[in-house]
């Protein structure tokens, strides 16, 4: 019995012992023990525009011309737009907010509102008011940093972090076919 215990003891006391000799050594032990042997990704300078991208055309109304003088064609309805990103690297949104300066997973309706004159266009043909989203994009910069040693350290693994914001629908007037 007693040699049980004792045994009992001695692998306590190793397994104690191990624990302390594992965990890194800083001034806040629950942050260091969350984030031993882990990494991080942090932003790394301001977001830079990289230019405009659009979808694809979408089909907004058709009208037939009737020759007359005043004659127009006008599409005005409620769409549904948003701002995205490609990825967070594990980056909270807010700080992914504040970097792009703005709201990069906001969606909210507003109006696709645009009218053509028909006035000298062929009498009986057929056009269509197509629009498309269009977007400006930015990209920022991050850095992996790994916690070795009870310190973050930078690594030189990057990657660059996409957002497009909507700015405007584009339209444009393509003769069509008559609705069916």
């Amino acid at each position: 019995m007693r040699k049980r215990f004792k045994k009992v003891l001695l692998v306590a006391f190793a397994l104690l012992l191990s624990f302390c000799t594992i965990a890194p050594l800083t001034g806040q032990p629950a942050h260091a023990a969350r984030d031993w042997g882990g990494y991080m990704w942090k932003i790394e300078g301001k977001r830079i525009y990289v230019g405009q991208t659009g979808g694809s055309w979408k089909t907004g109304i058709k009208a037939r011309a009737d020759g007359g003088p005043g004659d127009t064609i006008h599409m005005g309805s409620s769409k549904s737009v948003s701002n995205s990103i490609t990825s967070t690297c594990g980056i909270s949104k807010k700080t992914l907010n504040a970097a792009f300066s703005f709201n990069v997973s906001r969606s909210w309706s507003t109006t696709a509102s645009k009218t053509y004159g028909l006035t000298g266009k062929k009498k009986g043909t057929w056009w269509t008011i197509q629009y498309k989203p269009i977007h400006k994009k930015y990209k920022v910069k991050t850095r992996q940093y790994s916690f070795i040693n009870g310190k973050w350290r930078k690594t030189s693994k990057t990657k660059w972090i996409y957002a497009k914001r909507f700015d405007h629908f584009a339209y444009r007037l393509v003769k069509s076919s008559a609705p069916k």
